[in-house]
């Protein structure tokens, strides 16, 4: 923690405060950003704070500071002389500003006046907790030398993030959550030490919010219950690939109960059991991903759909032991925005009955549904249900054919993202209507559609001017000369030929040469 009386006489001041105090300065239109950084460990991500946080708690805070400042400022800017031609040498709110003299003229009756540079450090990094780290940076540390030491002080962290990419000791990020009570959020990445840091976490951290230790080890019994304890404002917890050591950790996790965000995405040991304990207790869940994770049965997803369906919008699952009767549950789930589902192998036409109301979806996946006819994938989409779809995957889905995608075309013209892997019977036909309907569409995935000529994508430089990716991997009937006019004429657009390559536009001299030939 910074001192008060510290001298940093070689440290240059960021604005002349002379005669000004600082609570005038939260008005200041041009505020300077200054680069967050500390080693290795990212601090913050400037682009993803929310500025808006907790608005009253600092309104308060900056209607006092600078009503204070109104009442100390009013009778020296009412003098004849301009704020402009005062005394550059004055005090700053680096200094400890000198109450009047007994001999200053003053009525009996005013009230004495405290500024705000009168109170102590801890005071005012108390004070600082309540802003975002934007709002630090840009507003609190340009006021002075003494506002910059203590916005940039190591207890007001808000966000850590230690990545595989770049490795950080455990006892020095041991060292960094011992510093940082006021953390609301955690990310580890790949630790070894993951059980340790996620306890040492739980002593020191107790505002945290969000954590998330992907693909790190450790994470048993005790360590969950200790989070449990000590943080139970958790509302997003991320253990994606992380090896968790038993079944009853699912139990723990359960007991987060403001919990809304919970990925557990390819997780050891999660059962129907523990599922069901996360489906009757965390009943705010918005966000869940169990993708990966095959020794979940039709009961535990019943459950979790009749439990949390009405507050569930993501949802992710992976369907090898799946059936029907988990897919038409999913009605309950009105407002799901995000859908998917990997090996829907046992998914038949009567499961997608279950996903035709959910008007809301922007994006679904539905992989490897062999037993999808036809005829039912059509009716799924001439419902007009699904209009708000923005990304469709449906690789694999072997009865998907060009009256599929007529139905798609037609009823799913937001298409941004599309993805057919191996769909064989789809031909130029219905891939020249998704062209023709789909204006927006910025992927096109089409591996593996053995098919295609080519003759499709012709129009595509004035039909899909937003196109980014065109990938024809293993597509084996491809004209390449297509597709080289086509990144001729459209140099933003990636083409992937059969063997996944970019495709180069036709080098001028060898096109001249052709034509003298010819």
């Amino acid at each position: 923690m910074a001192d008060a009386t510290d001298g940093d006489s070689g440290e240059e001041e960021f604005l002349d405060c002379s005669g000004v105090s600082p609570a005038c300065l939260f008005h200041r239109p041009e505020y300077s950003l200054y680069p967050v950084s500390a080693g290795n460990v990212v601090i913050e991500d400037l682009e993803e704070l929310d500025i808006n946080s907790e608005p009253k708690a600092r309104d308060k805070i900056l209607s006092s500071a600078l009503a204070d400042d109104e009442a100390a400022t009013s009778g020296s800017l009412s003098h004849s002389q301009s704020p402009q031609q005062t005394d550059t040498t004055s005090t700053t709110c680096d200094s400890v500003v000198t109450e009047p003299s007994s001999s200053s003229p003053s009525s009996p009756s005013s009230p004495k006046v405290c500024h705000i540079d009168h109170l102590p450090n801890e005071i005012l990094l108390e004070i600082f907790s309540y802003f975002t780290v934007f709002e630090l940076f840009a507003i609190i540390t340009p006021v002075c030398t003494r506002w910059r030491r203590l916005g940039q002080d190591p207890t007001l962290r808000k966000r850590l993030v230690f990545s595989f990419e770049r490795r950080v000791a455990g006892d020095r990020i041991c060292e960094l959550l011992a510093g940082s009570p006021h953390l609301l959020s955690l990310e580890l990445q790949s630790r070894e030490d993951g059980g340790d840091l996620l306890r040492q976490a739980a002593t020191s951290c107790k505002k945290l919010r969000d954590i998330t230790a992907k693909f790190s080890d450790g994470l048993n019994e005790d360590v969950l219950r200790a989070l449990v304890e000590n943080c139970p404002d958790v509302r997003h917890f991320n253990a994606e690939g992380s090896r968790i050591s038993c079944s009853e950790c699912y139990f723990a996790i359960a007991e987060f109960h403001n919990l809304r965000h919970l990925n557990l995405s390819h997780c050891q040991f999660l059962d129907n059991l523990g599922l069901v304990a996360i489906a009757k207790q965390c009943r705010q869940l918005e966000y869940l991903n169990i993708d990966g994770i095959t020794k979940i049965y039709d009961y535990s997803v019943v459950c979790l759909t009749q439990e949390v369906g009405p507050s569930l919008k993501f949802l992710f699952l992976d369907g090898e032991n799946l059936t029907d009767a988990s897919y038409t549950s999913l009605a309950a789930c009105k407002h799901l925005k995000m859908l998917g589902v990997s090996f829907c192998e046992q998914m038949t036409d009567v499961g997608l009955s279950g996903i035709t109301g959910l008007c809301e979806l922007t994006w679904m996946k539905l992989r490897k549904g062999v037993h999808l006819t036809s005829k039912g994938l059509q009716s799924f989409f001439s419902s007009g249900h699904l209009s708000n779809l923005t990304h469709l995957n449906l690789g694999e889905c072997s009865s998907m054919n060009d009256d599929v995608l007529f139905a798609v075309a037609e009823k799913c013209p937001h298409l941004t993202n599309i993805v057919l892997h191996w769909c064989w019977d789809i031909t130029d036909v219905g891939i020249t209507a998704l062209v023709s309907n789909c204006s927006r569409l910025r992927v096109l995935d089409l591996v593996g559609l053995i098919q295609l000529t080519g003759t499709s994508f012709i129009n595509v430089p004035t039909a899909l001017p937003d196109l980014l990716i065109l990938d024809l991997e293993q597509c084996n009937t491809i004209n390449d000369t297509i597709l080289q006019r086509i990144v001729e004429e459209q140099p933003s657009l990636t083409v992937f030929d059969y063997w996944g390559d970019p495709v180069m536009p036709p080098n001028p001299v060898d096109s001249e040469s052709s034509e003298n030939v010819g």
